[in-house]
């Protein structure tokens, strides 16, 4: 649904919002980065104001845009959402009928919220968000009539916590049943069944503990998930490894444990089962940026699902 700007939200400013945005903005070399430094602070506080309100929990000191070094290089109005990345706030002044994209912003960001400022300055308007799946490659701007409702924010909260945002690994943002490796139950030969690369690509892995129930014992298997970042040449795809492993003391999988990859429309792609004596079961693909897919496992009737996006 597009958006009418009846549906925009008033949200006050602060004299607090403006101390932090004079000391930013003195800081700059230009009357005109000192402009720009302003008015995307104040957009950023009024986005964490109207989100607070919601009890959707922020981290805005660990934004591009409180980093006196970026904010200074970069024309960034991030904010960071705990657990799941970067929204972006970007001003619009009166008369503006797009909200523009610097070149910094275009990736790596939960979507675009659009503020839209007055004169005076003591209030913001939040006109509406666009998801950035909705972004595809490069764009300068976006027209205001393309901005949805601030329900489509949730909407995307929502979706987000559903999924885990392999992209956002690399910024440090991860979700908390995600854990490195060394913090996750392991026996005394996983140093052989730990996934290793040789590559000069920057790549980081996290796994998460799956407990399968049996009539004999609870089994504990590690899902660990690798992703290797673009290269220079591979400038879209995305590599990612997957591995299940034993988290017993008992080194073998159980007979059976299946591991499979749904695609963005839930058709099976790949698959691969533990046989007898596997310690290890391991599947490997390629994905494009904001694609999503689907990591099923099972063992008998017992069936577990993480969804991913890139």
């Amino acid at each position: 649904m597009t958006m009418t700007f009846a549906e925009a939200l008033t949200v006050p400013l602060s004299g607090e919002a403006h101390r932090y945005a004079e000391q930013f903005a003195a800081e700059q070399e230009t009357v005109e980065k000192g402009k720009q430094v302003y008015l995307n602070t104040l957009a950023v506080v009024a986005v964490q104001t109207y989100l607070k309100w919601l009890d959707i929990k922020t981290a805005i000191q660990k934004s591009d845009c409180w980093q006196n070094g970026l904010r200074a290089i970069f024309n960034v109005a991030d904010l960071v959402l705990a657990n799941i990345g970067k929204l972006e706030c970007r001003p619009i002044l009166p008369g503006e009928e797009e909200l523009f994209l610097p070149p910094e912003v275009t990736e790596n960001r939960v979507g675009y919220l659009a503020v839209k400022f007055e004169e005076d300055l003591n209030q913001a308007q939040l006109l509406g968000f666009i998801s950035g799946r909705n972004i595809k490659g490069f764009q300068e701007s976006i027209p205001l009539t393309q901005i949805e409702s601030l329900d489509k924010l949730i909407d995307e909260i929502n979706w987000l916590r559903k999924r885990v945002n392999l992209s956002q690994w690399f910024e440090g943002i991860f979700q908390s049943e995600w854990q490195p490796l060394e913090l996750l139950p392991a026996n005394n030969v996983r140093s052989s069944r730990s996934l290793r690369l040789e590559s000069d690509r920057a790549n980081i892995s996290c796994g998460k503990i799956i407990s399968w129930d049996s009539e004999a014992s609870k089994q504990i298997t590690v899902l660990e998930v690798k992703v290797m970042a673009k290269s220079e040449v591979e400038e879209e795809e995305i590599d990612i490894f997957l591995r299940v492993y034993s988290g017993n003391e008992i080194i073998h999988l159980p007979v059976g444990l299946k591991v499979q990859i749904l695609d963005e429309s839930g058709n099976y792609c790949m698959e691969a089962e533990a046989r007898e004596a596997d310690d290890w079961i391991q599947l490997e693909f390629g994905c494009q940026p904001h694609e999503e897919f689907t990591v099923e496992m099972s063992l008998g009737e017992q069936i577990v699902r993480e969804n991913f996006v890139v």
